[in-house]
């Protein structure tokens, strides 16, 4: 396939953009979308940057005009792709400073089946992808941005608002952004991780205590713990799962069980302590337990025997 050109990218951005702001797309379309924005790198922040200059581009139309920000009358709340993408996601979209005034207070909710990534874009131009088994709401409303976090893991990609500060809580955790990129992680009893990709992004604990994100770095927080650094990270690795990856690196067999678990029903299981324990490296395929613990097996000299409800990894008799 030939990569497009920058100047390609950008212009299909548009196109895509101006699609969403006709209203809602096709399952047809969207599956169009989702696969043309997985298929470069490049894609998700040109989607992000002309979904906001639609944004903008209303309210300064609606401005002149004299009329209020955003309006397009409906007599009561409709699903739409111009807010957030339906499907798994159940999301109420409404148009309008006095609609989105009236939601205030209501929560929008968002959910991904195991083994599903979907991509989100926000109505103020700032686009959400979501990783396998996350489910939370968004809180929009005029004054700020607000996404909470139940469980799992999410990337956003931030439109810069000065007047509007764009906040992920989770649990204890706030993270207050502003023209960023950057990624979110809550996996079970697992201390929460953010992740900044660039931008400005903020990590706070329950207390208040503040911590800024260099690019490429790493944050954890522990409940009723301050945030604290960890160095900087991989951004190919941490968003391999964008490609329906898992990217190990020296991880024991246990730790990718586990993340193995995230995408797939059919469990991987360590024989015993010492099995658990033996490291390996590697990308494999997020949806394919099998060949992952078939390729562990022949690099660590170990059985493999598969059945319905597991893949187990024993020591090999001698």
């Amino acid at each position: 396939m030939v990569r497009q050109t920058s100047q390609e990218v950008e212009r299909a951005a548009c196109l895509w953009a101006a699609r969403l702001d006709d209203g809602p797309l096709s399952p047809a379309d969207q599956a169009e979308l989702d696969a043309w924005l997985e298929g470069d790198v490049r894609r998700l922040g040109a989607f992000a940057r002309a979904r906001a200059v639609a944004v903008h581009s209303r309210r300064a139309a609606a401005l002149a005009g004299g009329a209020i920000p955003l309006t397009r009358p409906t007599p009561k709340p409709v699903i739409s792709r111009r807010g957030l993408i339906a499907a798994s996601i159940s999301v109420v979209a409404v148009g309008g400073a006095g609609a989105l005034a009236a939601l205030r207070n209501q929560a929008q909710p968002f959910e991904t089946r195991m083994g599903e990534t979907r991509v989100v874009p926000l109505d103020d131009g700032s686009v959400m992808t979501l990783n396998t088994l996350s489910e939370g709401d968004v809180r929009y409303n005029r004054k700020a941005r607000e996404i909470v976090l139940n469980t799992g893991e999410a990337l956003f990609n931030v439109v810069a608002d000065a007047g509007r500060p764009f906040i992920v809580r989770s649990g204890e955790a706030a993270v207050i952004a502003n023209g960023a990129s950057f990624l979110v992680r809550r996996l079970g009893r697992s201390p929460l991780q953010v992740v900044s990709f660039g931008g400005e992004v903020e990590l706070n604990g329950a207390q208040g205590e503040a911590l800024d994100l260099a690019a490429n770095t790493r944050a954890y927080l522990s409940d009723g713990a301050s945030p604290v650094h960890t160095g900087e990270i991989d951004a190919d690795r941490e968003l391999a799962w964008r490609h329906g990856r898992i990217q190990l690196e020296d991880e024991t067999l246990m730790r990718a069980a586990r993340e193995f678990a995230r995408y797939n029903p059919t469990r991987i299981v360590p024989a015993d302590p010492l099995v658990a324990s033996l490291r390996i490296t590697g990308l494999f395929v997020a949806n394919d337990p099998v060949s992952f613990a078939r390729a562990a097996a022949g690099s660590l000299d170990l059985d493999v025997t598969v059945n319905a409800e597991e893949i187990r990894l024993s020591r090999r008799l001698v």
